[in-house]
């Protein structure tokens, strides 16, 4: 869609035209549904994230156009903001492993030397606690830094470490345990 089409559907969205809504989230759906997966491994819940994030979305899109910026990373980052507020809500459920000291960061912070293509990726982030997986998610994928991941989170920034931490842990024994699921080793 080129952006002149897009922002003739962005303006029918501020008039309130259901047409337009309705273009406008089957154009956007694809990509930001994978976005949501990220964070859930329930596509229930992604679809719940993604339609209370696209309701969002409509709710403020005047917002939007008085800033007219780039529309596709201010609609991911209400999808990434909505993926979060629901993960905050089920937080009882998570299990989140406080750190008391501060981690080590290198500079391997998440060098895996390894390439893989993204849904192989997103089969390993599957494998992770929910906690894990966001954060690995919102700091390698979204790059958010351990401050704001721990804002996000209500968490500390060492916890955020730990998180990270644990993730490549894991996902270089999955690896190592299933090389055949690699694309290609570096």
């Amino acid at each position: 869609m080129n952006q002149e089409a897009l922002e003739s559907l962005i303006d029918g969205c501020c008039n309130n035209h259901r047409l337009s809504q309705e273009n406008l989230y089957k154009f956007f759906y694809d990509d930001m549904y994978r976005t949501c997966m990220r964070y859930t491994d329930d596509p229930h819940l992604a679809l719940t994230i993604l339609n209370d994030a696209f309701l969002k979305m409509f709710k403020n899109i005047r917002k939007y156009k008085s800033t007219s910026g780039n529309f596709k990373p201010w609609l991911k980052t209400i999808i990434i903001n909505t993926a979060i507020d629901h993960i905050r809500s089920e937080k009882k459920e998570a299990r989140i492993i406080h750190i008391d000291h501060l981690q080590e960061t290198g500079k391997d912070d998440f060098e895996l030397n390894y390439s893989w293509n993204y849904a192989e990726m997103q089969e390993y982030f599957k494998m992770l606690p929910t906690v894990t997986r966001i954060v690995i998610n919102l700091f390698a994928i979204d790059g958010f830094s351990h401050k704001d991941i721990a804002a996000q989170l209500d968490i500390s920034e060492a916890t955020s470490r730990w998180h990270l931490s644990e993730a490549r842990k894991r996902l270089r024994n999955s690896m190592q345990l299933n090389p055949g699921k690699l694309a290609n080793h570096e």
